[in-house]
């Protein structure tokens, strides 16, 4: 593939992707292989590059997405792009990257809305130490006393109908961002190819909740979607990322919640974006 002929991104491309990234450099979902696969509809994601690279262009953000893998073809792109004369974003850079950028005759802006939010694994599973707030405490203290004997159990490919079935649910009873429920449609679609894990709690009455996420790397977990019948309580939504970091048992030392659920000691990841 000529390394700038752009084509749509498919799960096909994850093993790809995986190859390229170093996760040292790239540690935040932003350019996570699953992020980039899931969304890519949604943000109308295109791919180009070679065995050792690639780089990403947004429709959405109107866009590229920094390139990824080798580092002389990166700079070798950045640097065509730069030629063509015309005003050129680029999007979620390393800081390392914009400060030689900056040398070079780029200006960098900061994009506060796409902050992330990273927290301790272990203030999610709750061990001691590792303080969370009292919020947090509280809303998975009470749901613990009104749903009394509920199962956690790990996602398996023989419950996406009823996964399916409980996000319909929660989608005919609330309002919902149609980015965030094709997001979901794609992770439901691709569970196993993009190698996702998931719990569901089971109510003493039948009723359900999930959640889903992946490996961003060997150190940070992402949870991503969290589906519920909508006749349980909105704190579902804590108590499913308190169990599902239970379940991780301390694999992973941070997890990208994506949001800051109400709990103190959160470190913010913020993205770059920069013009020429």
């Amino acid at each position: 593939m000529h390394h700038r002929t752009f084509r749509p991104l498919t799960p096909e491309d994850l093993p790809w992707l995986d190859r390229c990234r170093d996760a040292a450099v790239h540690p935040f979902t932003a350019l996570s292989p699953v992020s980039l696969v899931t969304w890519a509809e949604t943000y109308g994601l295109t791919v180009a590059g070679e065995e050792d690279f690639f780089v990403v262009h947004s429709r959405h953000d109107r866009g590229y997405y920094a390139p990824v893998g080798n580092p002389e073809k990166c700079g070798a792109f950045l640097e065509e792009i730069r030629a063509e004369g015309k005003r050129t974003r680029l999007l979620y850079v390393t800081e390392p990257d914009a400060r030689r950028m900056t040398e070079k005759g780029w200006k960098m802006f900061f994009r506060a809305d796409l902050s992330e939010y990273i927290i301790s694994s272990a203030t999610l599973e709750g061990r001691p130490g590792f303080p969370v707030s009292e919020n947090f405490q509280r809303k998975c203290r009470t749901f613990s006393r009104n749903f009394a004997g509920y199962r956690v159990t790990p996602i398996t490919e023989d419950r996406m109908e009823r996964l399916r079935a409980v996000s319909d649910h929660y989608l005919d009873a609330q309002e919902t961002m149609p980015s965030d429920q094709a997001v979901l449609d794609a992770e439901l679609e691709t569970y196993d190819r993009l190698k996702l894990r998931g719990i569901i709690l089971t109510m003493p009455d039948g009723r359900e909740a999930f959640i889903l996420g992946y490996e961003n790397t060997p150190e940070m977990f992402t949870m991503t979607m969290t589906r519920h019948e909508p006749t349980l309580p909105l704190e579902i939504t804590t108590v499913c990322i308190h169990e599902f970091a239970a379940v991780l048992g301390g694999k992973y030392p941070l997890i990208n919640v994506e949001e800051d659920m109400g709990m103190d000691g959160l470190r913010r990841a913020g993205t770059r974006l920069m013009e020429p």
